[in-house]
């Protein structure tokens, strides 16, 4: 596997996994193929550990990338026969591309027909963001939930604009992150008095947003383990446990099938399958 350095600002260290391990990640839940994302802690600039792992599996994964405006057309056509297949804009930590390049990075992908996905806390962009992906020319999607807090109401400004997006087939969404949504004032530590309260409360209310989503338009999204869960500071959830997230957000399994397989089939160009679930990580 090509190493990739650190990039200065890098507010972690990745794992030290491999496709293999992410092969058995898979495996666990009975999967095979699979949907990676260029990790911020690697940056902007060196995309030889995500570009190896695709031509390791070409046939298995695709990848989100994050490619800075003014990347060259020739550098995006490699990453595009590898099996990029979208690149990503987030200020979910230092050293990525910033979401207000949105209108910039869509003309540069637009060729390509990929994609532009944004981690973001969307109340950062509220005021804008929802024009801005209205006139976008290729597909936007927004990353886990919204990046909103589970204590924010689903009546605010941000979470209603997603569900405005969503039944209109504007915007994508990724059902993926449970564990980043926790409020801040609940902590990490799972041995705290109250956590187990909290975390009910927390997988409640987040249970209920994916559910007002998917009732907006189960055909705009998609669902991720968020493996190998960089930078999160609880315990990681292994596999089977993300995954029955997803059973108890989405009860049917018409639906279910609707978000694994035939929904990113479409947005990340697998070809079709009939009986087999895709994820994102």
């Amino acid at each position: 596997m090509a190493a990739t350095e650190l990039v200065g600002h890098a507010v972690y260290r990745p794992p030290s996994v491999s496709v293999e391990d992410h092969t058995r990640h898979l495996a666990t839940m009975g999967y095979e193929h699979g949907v990676l994302v260029q990790p911020s802690a690697y940056g902007t600039n060196d995309h030889r550990c995500l570009l190896a792992s695709l031509r390791a599996r070409p046939n298995q994964l695709r990848a989100v990338a994050a490619i800075q405006p003014g990347t060259s057309a020739e550098i995006i056509e490699t990453m595009h026969a590898a099996g990029v297949r979208a690149t990503r804009l987030q200020d979910g930590y230092a050293g990525g591309v910033p979401v207000e390049a949105l209108s910039e990075v869509v003309e540069m992908v637009r060729p390509w027909g990929w994609h532009v996905e944004i981690w973001t806390d969307v109340r950062r962009h509220d005021t804008w963001l929802g024009d801005a992906i209205r006139r976008s020319p290729v597909p936007v999607m927004i990353d886990h939930l919204g990046y909103i807090p589970s204590d924010i109401p689903l009546d605010t400004p941000a979470l209603k604009l997603i569900v405005e997006l969503l039944r209109d087939g504007e915007v994508w969404v990724a059902l993926s992150g449970l564990d980043r949504l926790l409020p801040a004032d609940v902590g990490t530590d799972p041995t705290a008095p109250g956590f187990d309260a909290a975390w009910a409360r927390h997988e409640e209310a987040i249970t209920e947003r994916a559910q007002a989503f998917v009732q907006a338009c189960p055909t705009q999204l998609i669902w991720g383990t968020d493996w190998p869960h960089v930078g999160l500071q609880l315990p990681h959830p292994d596999g089977p446990t993300v995954r029955e997230r997803l059973n108890r957000w989405v009860p049917d399994p018409r639906v279910r099938q609707q978000i694994l397989v035939d929904n990113p089939v479409r947005c990340y160009d697998f070809p079709a399958f009939t009986a087999e679930a895709l994820e994102t990580s």
